[in-house]
């Protein structure tokens, strides 16, 4: 999803404060707008709703706030999930660690910037839908877009927090101590708001497989290709099926053939994208507009290894800068070698061994320990030299998916299985093929499970997947009951010439993996804890009407 609008202080100033009372301080004041003068124009909505899009790619790909700087529902989802582990230290970023060894607690401050977030994200779109009425085609669209945004954030509060509290309004005072919904009334909102969106009749298509315009809204396919996800997690298999099936035979998105754009300024805008977070360059405001700031996510160069002088030809590797965080485990490589083998295409894509770094110019000339490592480094999403490194952190240009086609397909052939049809193999199939796999028959959950997981591996689907499937509390078990750190030391550092590539590329190292036992009790899935993320606690303190979930209140 992309917008043209860049949200300034001064519209979201205008956005949330209230205007002054009638007293000495009631003046006009030099860049601020009244609320009630403000709701008026088509100019007013298009500004309104450019609010609820910016701060949706913050909550959900951008940066928190505080302690929880580098936060956002993508790495937290990530994290919560058996596909991406590690801190640059054990004590490095302890809200990253709680998640890594499964012992999340209620003021764990990722989690509370996150659940704040939605909420906000919910705020600014309840904004548009009561301030706003239909009385023209821009205040129409912007309506169903909010319902669109709303839908999504109920969605995630919904499947990370089973029954938080619903919110399709602007609250009074009176009502800020709002208490638990229950998962049928979020699921209907959910349902309502999409169909809402859809129904409007305003939402855009693409023109083409090849429009890179239309989507830098919601566009109508967007919508419903949520829509169908809310259905799929609520187990209605014949409506999931038929409405992604409306988006299937659309024939307006395609997989790429070539994955390596994912995630990068090539990707930007691609027929693959179903939903979008869009990059602005405005160094200004950096921080505002939230480019990709990767600062836990680059590899780490501050813990001793080294980007050669031919390493750049790669990737963008900022030698000096990037913390030793956000490692895929060793369980997830040996599950694409199973199915791939060690050259599999989707693997060389994802993830890369200590040999294979080396074969990319990257050195250490001193004994280093990576904890959280076992051997393995992530490669989706680190920025290629393409994508304009906009900030020392890796901050970069490259539009964020929340949607890809590929996930479409897989729902889809989940539904199928569901239901007993067998067209479940054409749309597995085409994920296979495009991953260079043979093609199977008689597709079975089994299969469709393994797909999403190699296909989708660290964008943040894993841990909701798990949780709906039922298989959370076997396949995360053990999580963090036992933390790696993985022990490199060069052979002969006297050969490794800085400046003379050849010598970084025929460098010998011996390395080992080691193992400590987790002394925390709570590590490894915990029943009745472990189903959904706490309330924050400070939710909990200031609101006697929210119930927390499972065991979160002893601790």
């Amino acid at each position: 999803m992309k917008i043209k609008y860049i949200l300034s202080t001064f519209i979201f100033t205008l956005l949330i404060l209230s205007s002054c009372s009638e007293d000495l301080l009631d003046n006009t004041k030099m860049g601020v707008v009244a609320q009630d003068g403000f709701y008026v124009t088509d100019d007013d909505a298009e500004q309104a709703i450019a609010a609820v899009y910016a701060k949706w790619r913050e909550v959900e790909f951008g940066h928190g706030s505080g302690s929880a700087f580098y936060s956002n529902g993508f790495m937290i989802r990530n994290y919560l999930s058996d596909e991406l582990a590690g801190g640059g230290s054990r004590s490095d970023q302890p809200s990253i660690g709680e998640m890594n060894e499964s012992v999340v607690t209620s003021s764990n401050v990722w989690i509370e910037n996150y659940y704040a977030g939605l909420y906000s994200t919910i705020y600014l779109a309840n904004i548009v839908i009561e301030k706003f009425t239909a009385e023209s085609d821009v205040k129409k669209r912007v309506i169903a877009e909010a319902n669109f945004f709303r839908a999504y954030c109920h969605f995630q509060l919904k499947t990370l927090w089973g029954t938080p509290p619903l919110v399709d309004h602007v609250l009074a005072e009176s009502e800020w101590q709002i208490g638990n919904s229950t998962e049928a009334e979020l699921w209907a909102l959910m349902e309502s708001d999409l169909n809402d969106a859809i129904d409007a009749g305003i939402l855009p298509s693409k023109s083409s497989v090849t429009d890179a315009e239309t989507g830098i809204r919601i566009t109508e396919e967007a919508a419903k290709a949520f829509l169908g996800k809310v259905y799929l997690f609520e187990e209605k298999y014949d409506l999931a099926k038929s409405t992604l099936l409306e988006v299937y035979n659309s024939n307006l998105y395609e997989l790429e053939d070539d994955i390596s754009i994912f995630y990068h300024t090539s990707g930007n805008n691609s027929k693959e994208y179903i939903l979008e977070a869009n990059r602005h360059y405005d160094m200004t405001n950096g921080y505002v507009q939230n480019g990709w700031y990767g600062i836990l996510w680059n590899w780490g160069f501050a813990y001793g290894i080294t980007a050669g002088p031919e390493a750049s030809n790669y990737y963008d590797f900022n030698s000096t800068v990037g913390y030793n965080n956000g490692h895929p485990p060793k369980a997830l490589y040996d599950d694409f070698v199973a199915e791939e083998g060690v050259d599999g295409y989707r693997l060389r894509n994802t993830i890369v061994s200590w040999e294979q770094m080396i074969a990319m110019n990257i050195y250490s000339i001193s004994t280093l320990n990576f904890y959280g490592n076992e051997g393995y480094w992530r490669l989706k999403w680190l920025a290629k030299t393409e994508d304009e490194n906009v900030s020392l952190w890796t901050g970069n240009m490259a539009n964020t998916p929340a949607m890809r086609y590929a996930d479409l397909l897989l729902m889809l052939a989940e539904a199928c299985v569901q239901t007993s049809d067998a067209d479940a193999d054409i749309y597995f199939n085409l994920v296979r093929s495009r991953a260079l796999l043979s093609a199977k028959s008689g597709v079975t959950m089994d299969d469709v499970k393994l797909e999403r997981h190699l296909e989708l591996a660290m964008e943040g689907v894993r841990f909701q997947d798990l949780t709906r499937w039922g298989d959370a509390a076997s396949v995360l078990a053990d999580k963090g009951k036992q933390l790696p750190t993985f022990h490199i030391t060069p052979d002969d550092p006297s050969s490794i010439n800085t400046e003379d590539p050849s010598t970084i590329y025929n460098a010998t190292y011996t390395t080992s993996t080691t193992y400590l036992e987790n002394e925390k009790e709570l590590a490894g899935w915990t029943s009745n804890r472990d189903e959904y993320l706490p309330f924050p606690l400070t939710e909990i303190q200031i609101n006697p009407n929210l119930v927390q979930n499972g065991t979160y209140d002893q601790q």
